[in-house]
């Protein structure tokens, strides 16, 4: 038996050991509620978001870690001292977990071999399976001829301002802009084996020029995201509409849809809330005439995952397709309803394309863009990049699958760090008996398996090893 494998023997007895550890300080984490909220000093993104931070800096020095705090939102736990070369990229912030949970999203459990929670696969088991992972290497005194280093950020969920900056506030002066990157940076945030370019992601809303005279529309609240309602000026309504809640109030009627929450890289084909509340208000006759028109035409975008209804279909070759998820729709004092959209488009496409297509459709249909935010632009590493191929064969290999390396929809550090990789770590895997639609990232009863956790640190563990053979 070589050295590397008595490594590997020796790691892989230490994943084992520690499912206990992980199980607790997932939990842990899962417990702060790090959604981002009103900026303080020292705090950019609010409490939560910092005492996450808080707490992996005293597990990191508890360990004997070289923490350092960049000042921004951002920390590191390297096993050396000095510039780390090796980041590995995982986030302390966390989505809104709406409503309908059936466990306590800010009361983590371990339920069936996985930990149930609001961020528990998005991102802290992750967090704590690399930290854990690091922890193995130091004490088994494993040497590495590069600095490896857990870094954490407080703001990848909301714009990752961490990294770009807030205009005006010291706090948050954006890691890129203040602080030295890796020379290579792998991110955990997606899936196995590895992705090498992603999608630019942006947002954009379209507004009804005339307000509604018998209908306001709400959907996608921050505290119901997968939630749309309608209340009626009338108080006449059928009875058993299909699929929906009907609540009486003073002069007049709510119709209210739901659909479980999905992350926005990954609308679902036939629809959401939306779509379904548009069905029973435009099927059942339930609205004015003047109203139909620019409720057909939101029916239509909430049904149009691929853009193609604004001729935004493409799919250029080594990305997925554009990807168009209706998250929102908001009515102003006006009465005009805006219709907010998450986008997430491929290289071939800009910004500005975007933009301009879907407002020249919108127009013809009474309708005109209403916001329109910048995000992460696409971008794409070159795919022969020898440290691409090992890394894919080393997941596969563990994995027992053979898939091709990848470009992901979903935005994550990778979009702003030179030389950077998604690799898994795929820990969504939610128990048998959890209802079709829960368990996912960003949705109800938010899980992360161990056992994938486990897995993820084994792959991992090679990969830095196989690291120290290669040049990079």
């Amino acid at each position: 038996m070589d050295l590397m494998e008595r490594y590997i023997q020796a790691i892989d007895r230490e994943i084992e050991q520690v499912r206990a550890e992980l199980s607790r300080d997932t939990i842990r984490l899962v417990n702060i509620k790090s959604t981002r909220s009103e900026s303080v000093p020292g705090a950019p993104f609010g409490e939560g978001p910092r005492a996450v931070l808080d707490a992996v800096l005293d597990m990191s020095a508890e360990e004997g870690f070289h923490t350092v705090d960049y000042g921004v939102g951002v920390i590191s736990a390297a096993l050396k001292e000095g510039q780390p070369d090796l980041g590995i990229w995982t986030h302390g912030d966390v989505v809104s977990e709406g409503d309908g949970w059936s466990f306590e999203p800010y009361n983590a459990v371990e339920y069936k071999g996985c930990i149930v929670g609001r961020g528990a696969t998005d991102n802290k088991g992750q967090l704590v399976s690399i930290f854990h992972l690091l922890r193995i290497f130091r004490k088994l005194n494993i040497p590495l001829k590069y600095n490896p280093a857990l870094y954490v950020g407080s703001n990848e969920e909301t714009g990752m301002k961490d990294m770009i900056c807030i205009p005006g506030n010291d706090d948050a002066r954006g890691f890129c802009n203040v602080c030295t990157p890796p020379k290579l940076s792998l991110v955990p945030d997606g899936s196995f084996p590895v992705g090498y370019g992603g999608k630019g992601g942006m947002g954009l809303s379209v507004k009804s020029k005339l307000p509604l005279s018998s209908v306001t529309l709400s959907a996608g609240r921050k505290e119901s995201p997968g939630k749309a309602s309608a209340i009626l000026k009338t108080t006449q309504v059928p009875e058993n509409l299909p699929d929906c809640e009907i609540l009486c109030h003073d002069g007049g009627v709510e119709i209210v849809t739901q659909t479980p929450p999905v992350h926005s890289a990954h609308p679902k084909p036939g629809g959401n809330m939306i779509t379904k509340l548009m069905g029973v208000l435009l099927d059942y006759d339930l609205v004015a005439k003047e109203d139909r028109p620019v409720l057909e035409f939101i029916r239509k975008v909430s049904l149009d995952i691929s853009g193609a209804l604004f001729g935004l279909d493409i799919q250029p070759e080594g990305m997925g397709p554009l990807t168009l998820a209706t998250i929102g729709i908001d009515t102003g004092a006006d009465g005009c309803p805006e219709l907010k959209m998450n986008i997430r488009y491929p290289i071939g496409l800009t910004f500005e394309q975007v933009v301009s297509q879907v407002g020249n459709v919108a127009e013809q249909n009474g309708m005109t863009i209403g916001a329109a935010n910048a995000g992460t632009e696409p971008y794409l590493l070159d795919s022969s990049w020898p440290v691409i191929d090992r890394l894919k064969d080393i997941a596969n290999e563990i994995t027992g699958m053979d898939k091709a390396a990848y470009t992901l929809g979903g935005g994550t550090y990778a979009h702003r760090l030179p030389n950077a990789l998604v690799y898994g770590m795929d820990g969504c895997k939610p128990p048998e008996d959890f209802p079709q639609g829960r368990g996912g990232a960003h949705g109800i009863d938010e899980v992360v398996s161990l056992d994938r956790l486990q897995r993820a640190m084994r792959i991992y563990a090679r990969a830095l090893l196989a690291l120290n053979d290669m040049e990079w």
